[in-house]
């Protein structure tokens, strides 16, 4: 039996059955002695969970949940967090759909319900937790996998127990815990692979006073020359120079209060990703006037052929190639800490505190044109800030009949970002025609509160049957200053310097019955609800920023949770029926100056229903068999008047109907030491990549992947192995979309990559 989930109160309290345990400290690869089995392959796994705010057995929680520890990730030779959405089903997890976002930021989409979009301030409709701490910006989002504990992805709308912008579901990324008791420990990892892939990590746990003080910290830097390049400039795109470093102290104050103060860095220099472009309907007006006044001078400028224009000679689709010419950049340095402090004096109640402060300093360069010329272009600089306070207090009454959590929640978030945007630079320097000036500048200055109440009870109505009730209010409100200008005519066009402000209260029930109908089988129903925030969409220079309304999710979930044969067989199925009201869309017009606005409004209502299936089975020792489906179905029901480019027969973005997640892992002794197999396969079918976008069609793939290792008897704390993903060479797109200049700018997806890895623990 193997816990995936491990604290210091937890072992000294169960000190007699842990004795049995075969106990892990999971990073990326964890601590644990290598006799262990790895990635959970063993029968009566017992994978503890902390989706409901409170530790708790996976088979137990009734919500769709898929969990993944360190050693999971680890051997599916997952490296960036965007890998988990390959093992599981109804989730995809990916870099933002917008090229403009450079490659650090995520779009994230569960049961069809998320966003892409990351243009500040803009809100997730995916929430994603680090340790109890709530990341507000989905740039810098894509965690590299280092000092890793485990990762939850909980299915479905959060809103009582995790508040605003759950509305899809969350991701909460637990990292490991200093330990105050027993041996230090240690890990060194090393990984060399192709596009010239160096990473290197190193782990340390160690107490420094025995039952009183630990100390754990972890450094990771990850390095690729990256497979995408331009012809133009010769420079590697979707390169990787990231730099990660995590350290935290636990002090065990007494027996009954801990505090845990955790920090973390992280730092990274990219070159941005590869985007492709294709003709769309034969070009534009905007083209051919930018062909026939500024093409000439720009050819002799930049070294290009007499004669040459912008046009299909620059596109390249289906590669990794561009002709970018323009700087391109994604740099950023998110850092941030958090104190958790814990009162416990008895199991029938638990008091924490959990404060966290973030920073967040990023600067993007893209080329939106993908040609030597200087079409399009953006170069954008963020800093934002956050300040978080909660406090928690949960436990059980009634002789143990009611479980409960309760508690309040307090978010600060300040921030400002300076956007430069070039477009048809260079005809208005020939023509001196104001029209022609499409060069902006724009200033954003954001803030927002938060407050929240939330509590939720467990009540057991038999030894069988549990009432669940929750609710959360959540009140918000958000300020937000914008000045844009044109600097070709001496930034004396702008909109003034303006400030709007809005705010809105929502309230987040949750109701569910659960019936435990054996020990190993779990049946349940629930009514949650969530919402994601309101905000404001991109101004112009001629048109003040709108502000569109919250979200709002309703979902009906059923599910059955069950174990078979002792725990050889697991199985979990839920079903699900949601109503999507309000929606966000967001879709690139003409501005009112000329050039393209991405805008953002609510659009109307969508029904969403379908399910997930998690099997595994283990027939004999060391051989596992796991199996994800998931089936979701959308459809729009009724569309706000006003409402452009979207009909009733629209389909969301970034929904497959299927997902699909078959694999399995091997391990064998022998007498020269331990073999570990593993393959997964990860089948998603067509899917719009952009909403009211017939041409973003991307048709159903399959990305395979394997690893394989070897321990040696001689030094049983070595591995070393081999990992792969995407083995075919599938070549897809996460992006595509018609952005104006008579053109479709796309962003595929990573290809095959290849990596030896070698792994000492100690």
């Amino acid at each position: 039996m193997k816990v995936y989930r491990q604290t210091n109160r937890t072992m000294k309290a169960k000190a007699a059955l842990l004795s049995s345990l075969s106990v892990s400290a999971l990073g990326i690869g964890g601590l644990a002695a290598p006799a262990a089995a790895q990635g959970g392959d063993a029968a009566n796994d017992t994978i503890i969970v902390t989706a409901q705010r409170r530790e708790e057995s996976l088979q137990d929680v009734p919500i769709s949940i898929s969990a993944l520890s360190g050693d999971n990730l680890y051997d599916r030779g997952v490296t960036n967090l965007k890998g988990i959405s390959n093992f599981a089903p109804n989730v995809e997890f990916t870099n933002t759909n917008r090229p403009t976002a450079g490659g650090a930021a995520y779009g994230g989409w569960i049961r069809g319900v998320g966003t892409g979009d990351y243009a500040y301030p803009t809100d997730p409709g995916i929430g994603l937790y680090v340790d109890g701490v709530y990341m507000a910006r989905t740039l810098g989002g894509l965690l590299s996998i280092a000092d890793i504990e485990r990762v939850e992805v909980l299915r479905g709308p959060q809103g009582t127990l995790y508040g605003r912008n759950t509305i899809g579901g969350a991701i909460n990324v637990v990292t490991t815990e200093a330990k105050t008791s027993g041996e230090a420990e240690g890990m060194m990892l090393g990984r060399l692979g192709n596009y010239n892939r160096a990473d290197v990590v190193t782990q340390i746990n160690t107490p420094l006073i025995e039952d009183r003080l630990g100390f754990k910290a972890s450094v990771g830097y990850f390095s690729s020359d990256g497979f995408g390049q331009s012809l133009y400039n010769g420079q590697q795109l979707n390169d990787e120079e990231r730099l990660i470093m995590r350290a935290g102290f636990l002090f065990e104050a007494t027996p009954d209060l801990t505090f845990d103060l955790r920090g973390d860095y992280s730092r990274q220099n990219n070159h941005g990703s590869v985007a492709q472009y294709k003709v769309d309907n034969g070009g534009s007006g905007f083209t051919d006037r930018f062909n026939a006044i500024a093409a000439p001078v720009q050819n002799a400028e930049y070294g290009l052929a007499p004669g040459t224009e912008y046009g299909p000679a620059f596109a390249l689709p289906g590669t990794y190639r561009t002709w970018a010419a323009s700087p391109l950049r994604d740099d950023f340095i998110v850092a941030g800490g958090s104190l958790t402090a814990t009162y416990s004096p008895s199991d029938a109640f638990t008091l924490k505190s959990i404060t966290a402060y973030r920073d967040l300093s990023t600067r993007v360069q893209v080329d939106g044109d993908n040609s030597p010329y200087r079409i399009s272009s953006t170069d954008e600089r963020i800093s934002d800030q956050q300040f978080s306070q909660e406090l928690q207090a949960s436990g059980e009454i009634a002789g143990g009949r009611v479980n409960y959590v309760a508690g309040v929640y307090y978010f600060d978030e300040s921030g400002e970002s300076e956007k430069f945007s070039e477009f048809l630079n260079g005809v208005y320097e020939i023509t001196g025609l104001a029209s022609d000036a499409r060069d902006s500048f724009t200033y954003q200055d954001y803030k927002a509160k938060s407050y929240a109440a939330f509590t939720q009870f467990d009540v057991g109505l038999s030894d069988a049957l549990t009432l669940v009730l929750g609710a959360r209010v959540n009140h918000d409100k958000k300020d937000f200053t914008v000045e844009v200008t044109l600097p070709q005519l001496d930034y004396a066009v702008r909109t003034p310097r303006q400030t709007q402000s809005s705010s809105w209260t929502s309230f987040t029930p949750r109701v569910g019955l659960n019936w435990k109908v054996s020990p190993d089988t779990l049946l349940y129903t629930s009514y949650a609800t969530g919402f994601k925030s309101g905000g404001f969409g991109n101004p112009t220079a001629t048109m003040a920023a709108p502000i569109y309304d919250p979200e709002k999710l309703r979902t009906f979930e059923a599910g059955v949770k069950t174990e078979a044969m002792d725990g050889l067989v697991t199985a979990n199925l839920a079903g699900f029926l949601s109503k999507w009201d309000d929606i966000q869309l967001n879709v690139i017009v003409p501005g009112p100056t000329g050039g393209f606005v991405n805008l953002t409004d609510n659009a109307g209502t969508a029904r969403l229903y379908g399910f997930e299936f998690d099997g595994v089975i283990r027939p004999a020792d060391g051989l596992r068999f796991n199996l994800g489906v998931g089936y979701t179905h959308n459809e729009f029901t009724d569309l706000d008047d006003g409402v452009v480019g979207v009909t009733l027969d629209t389909k969301l973005p970034h929904v497959p109907k299927w997902s699909v997640t078959p694999g399995f892992e091997y391990s064998w002794n022998t007498g020269i030491g331990q073999f570990m197999l593993r393959s997964d396969l990860s089948y998603r079918s067509d899917q719009f990549l952009t909403i009211a976008d017939t041409g973003s069609l991307q048709e159903g793939y399959a990305l395979v992947s394997a690893r394989a290792s070897f321990t040696p008897a001689s030094l049983p704390n070595l591995e070393i192995g081999i990992e792969g993903t995407n083995l075919a060479d599938e070549y897809y797109l996460v992006y595509e979309q018609a952005v104006g200049l008579g053109m479709r700018l796309s962003q595929p997806g990573d290809p095959r990559t290849i990596a030896a890895t070698a792994r000492v623990r100690f």
